[in-house]
């Protein structure tokens, strides 16, 4: 299974440290953090890979090269902005897959990618993606899925408490996004919460560890939990 890795974004909320810098490549834990993320993948299966890139990424292809342990890295390079259903669309013509399974550059979710496999290809899903079990949605916006995981709304605003949040980890396949507007267009409000017919979109809860950089006090406390992983 090949994997499509996003890491185009600015990362603005992080203010200087990504002013000359690609978000994927701040230092955690003495490595680039996309280091922890491409480590994981390898050791998950991943026999490919494709680099959704932009801003710097001339960066991020002189530290990943043309292969990662191995593994076969392949880019997209953005010439302007597509965000992120466009950047999955056009990495995955430009790789030529049929389906793939999507990361975050910036974010660590640890689950059990075969797991997720399984289940995307026993539920016969168009889309499936990972949610996470959080004390509090607010911040992320709320989940539901029905008893055989089939999703029942994405990304719901104001709802506090206990609750499933999207992972970021998405097994996809590529059919999929044919009918989305050409260019630029956002994976999560233009195709997931509009749950569109005929794609049908499934969920399955994990409860592994997860941390995303977007911001400065989960960087540093990525820098805290991920040092004390690779010493455990």
């Amino acid at each position: 299974m090949k994997a499509v890795i996003l890491c185009g974004g600015l990362g603005t909320r992080l203010g200087n440290l990504t002013k000359d810098t690609p978000k994927p490549l701040l230092e955690v834990a003495g490595k680039p953090f996309i280091a922890h993320v491409l480590n994981r993948l390898k050791s998950g299966g991943i026999d490919g890979l494709v680099l959704a890139a932009g801003f710097q990424w001339a960066k991020l292809k002189h530290y990943i090269g043309d292969n990662w342990d191995g593994v076969p890295v392949h880019y997209s390079i953005e010439t302007h902005p597509l965000g992120t259903g466009g950047a999955i669309k056009a990495a995955m013509a430009s790789a030529s897959l049929s389906e793939a399974l999507v990361f975050n550059g910036d974010t660590l979710f640890d689950i059990d990618i075969a797991s997720l496999l399984a289940f995307a290809h026993k539920s016969v899903a168009q889309v499936c993606i990972s949610l996470r079990k959080v004390d509090d949605c607010s911040r992320y916006g709320r989940v539901t899925v029905g008893a055989n995981g089939e999703m029942l709304s994405f990304g719901e605003k104001g709802y506090k408490g206990a609750g499933l949040i999207n992972g970021g980890i998405y097994y996809l396949r590529s059919h999929c996004l044919h009918g989305i507007k050409a260019g630029s267009f956002s994976l999560e409000s233009d195709f997931l919460s509009l749950q569109q017919p005929g794609h049908p979109i499934y969920g399955m809860p994990f409860d592994d560890y997860f941390i995303d950089i977007g911001i400065p006090s989960d960087l540093q406390r990525a820098e805290v939990e991920l040092r004390a992983m690779e010493r455990s």
